[in-house]
């Protein structure tokens, strides 16, 4: 199952969104979201006052986000689901409070065309959170030579114009960052 079990025993995705500031009646969108490990938690914290934009560009992984969302009860008029890339997602400007990607970063090819897209969509003061794999050697996870370190992944978001506002702690293997667009950090 793509959502394992396995996966929460070392990474804990209500905690990762709590750290991330994920709260009550916001709009997050979830970038790159796979088959939902964070899209079903965020529909749980938002609530139904609050909006989940789920992107991803495979059609396998949101037809496993749908199942996941059926088994789990919540109502579809929580989510929009979108099958695109992240560089281009279809959600309107300035409408999201939070943009989460999770193990996304690493593989952005285009990541000014990336992060320009995350500028869009968020509205003036929205957080940013990149959650990634640690640049260490795992049995699992991608191969280690295109991992970005926390380090890595800061200086390209300042260079596209966010500055960092807190780490945080996302598991054994991974890290977690919150940043702001500089224009809305004063």
């Amino acid at each position: 199952m793509l959502m394992s079990d396995e996966r929460r025993e070392w990474q804990d995705p209500e905690a990762i969104l709590e750290s991330a500031g994920v709260a009550k009646g916001m709009t997050v969108a979830d970038l790159g979201c796979g088959p939902g490990f964070f899209t079903l938690p965020v529909a749980s914290i938002v609530g139904p006052s609050g909006l989940v934009y789920a992107i991803d560009s495979s059609p396998t992984m949101l037809r496993h986000l749908r199942r996941s969302i059926k088994a789990a009860g919540v109502s579809k008029r929580a989510f929009r689901i979108i099958e695109a890339d992240v560089s281009r997602t279809g959600i309107p400007a300035a409408t999201v409070d939070v943009a989460l990607f999770a193990n996304v970063l690493h593989d952005i090819d285009d990541k000014r065309s990336f992060l320009e897209e995350v500028r869009r969509i968020c509205r003036k003061g929205a957080a940013v959170v990149d959650v990634d794999w640690k640049k260490s050697r795992t049995e699992s996870g991608p191969p280690h030579r295109i991992r970005l370190s926390a380090s890595e992944a800061r200086t390209i978001l300042s260079e596209n114009g966010f500055c960092v506002l807190r780490p945080f702690e996302a598991g054994p293997f991974h890290y977690g960052l919150v940043f702001r667009d500089i224009e809305c950090s004063h």
